[in-house]
């Protein structure tokens, strides 16, 4: 099945740059990881409080990093010594750019002669790193994609080349339309918004989406998963904000309510009773009628269904 051509320029470039001119900039810049991810970008970097629940509450860490899918996240800092070897993502807006120590001007030195590639998603199109003379599209070195709908459109495309769709009206977030296919494809039943996808998640196991839950709720010395604490879950709505294009109000809503049914039931998101479950059971089912071979979608649907066979 043939990829659009903006896949190909993306994988080609030296330095790329994608704006993603978000309602809420400081918020939703996330949406696009895994858009890039499918691509076959899998080193990134930003900001590390992103990844965290950032509160210090009574179960979590400023140490403790969650996400979802399978990707190497660098820290910034550590990429001025390291040694090429790997294309690199770096999502940042214009406020770290030029209000904080955390400047990407040397990594566009460094990649700008390199076989490697750069890509930086940022929040606007005249985004100029910290002492340059002009947008950094306008170098002569940068492959220009412009902005990140144009990505999404490309990708909107392919999966319905592939037999699938976009289903939910309110995200541009793939991997979130990656699990409202599969809820459907499992279950029969269709999902339409994010918020009817988070209320389906907790009796949906089979889910990738759920796995990271597993993660958040479980506590190295008790069994089960734990509700946590009033900190935490508003750490839990900003790491959500991060990645859902929602509103504050939105992202505590389904915050609270994902904690709510931990505390109801201590086996939800739980990944030893996961594997278990009859649903999970059906899943595995369902992803041997996939063809891997049909598209890298139906490879990556059939992988997720089937990651917890015996």
């Amino acid at each position: 099945m043939q990829e659009p051509a903006t896949f190909k320029r993306l994988r080609d470039a030296d330095v790329a740059v994608v704006h993603d001119d978000v309602d809420e900039t400081y918020w939703w810049l996330l949406r696009s990881m895994p858009a890039i991810h499918y691509l076959g970008y899998s080193t990134f970097t930003y900001p590390t409080s992103w990844r965290t629940l950032n509160t210090g509450g009574q179960f979590q860490s400023y140490t403790d990093q969650y996400d979802y899918l399978e990707y190497d996240y660098k820290v910034l800092g550590e990429l001025e010594d390291e040694a090429f070897g790997d294309d690199l993502v770096v999502v940042t807006n214009e406020y770290y750019e030029s209000e904080t120590q955390y400047s990407i001007d040397h990594l566009i030195s460094r990649y700008s002669s390199s076989p490697e590639t750069l890509l930086v998603v940022t929040d606007s199109p005249r985004f100029t790193p910290r002492g340059g003379q002009r947008p950094l599209y306008q170098e002569q070195f940068v492959e220009r994609v412009g902005s990140y709908q144009r990505l999404y459109v490309a990708f909107e495309t392919y999966y319905e080349d592939a037999g699938w769709g976009l289903p939910l009206i309110d995200t541009k977030n793939l991997f979130l339309h990656d699990n409202a296919n599969l809820y459907q494809f499992v279950s029969g039943d269709t999902v339409e918004t994010t918020t009817e996808l988070f209320d389906v998640l907790p009796d949906a196991p089979y889910l990738p989406l759920y796995d990271v839950f597993g993660d958040i709720f479980s506590r190295p010395d008790e069994y089960g998963t734990v509700p946590l604490d009033e900190d935490d879950v508003t750490g839990l709505q900003r790491w959500l904000r991060r990645r859902v294009e929602w509103d504050r109000g939105t992202a505590t809503d389904v915050a609270e309510a994902l904690n709510k049914a931990v505390g109801e039931d201590g086996r939800t998101f739980d990944p030893s009773y996961a594997a278990r479950s009859p649903k999970v059971r059906d899943a595995i089912e369902a992803g041997k009628e996939l063809d891997a071979n049909e598209s890298s979608i139906h490879n990556r649907y059939q992988t997720w269904l089937q990651r917890n066979k015996p």
